[in-house]
């Protein structure tokens, strides 16, 4: 018996000293994993609130407050829209075979 451990016992060892090692660096590879997901999350949603903001910024200025007012009074110009009228289509039908 003496002899039978002698000879697992060192096998044994280093079979936990690897098996030890190699869950470490996976666990190590899971956490840096995780924290680069954390990480990408928290950029992306910065991202997406710094454009939101610079879209608002964007629609707020821009326009200006009258655009049909011109600075000179002149009777000749015509009121322009500020959206193109669209033509209504016909309605038709439309068989299907």
């Amino acid at each position: 018996m003496k002899n039978k451990l002698r000879f697992i016992l060192p096998r044994l060892i280093a079979l936990t000293a690897v098996v030890g090692l190699a869950s470490l660096i996976i666990g190590t590879i899971f956490k840096l994993l995780l924290f680069t997901t954390i990480l990408f999350a928290i950029g992306a949603f910065m991202v997406a609130k710094m454009r939101n903001r610079e879209i608002r910024g964007l629609k707020m200025g821009r326009a200006p407050i009258y655009p049909n007012r011109h600075t000179e009074a002149r009777v000749d110009r015509a009121i322009v829209p500020l959206q193109k009228h669209r033509a209504q289509k016909n309605a038709t039908i439309v068989p299907v075979y």
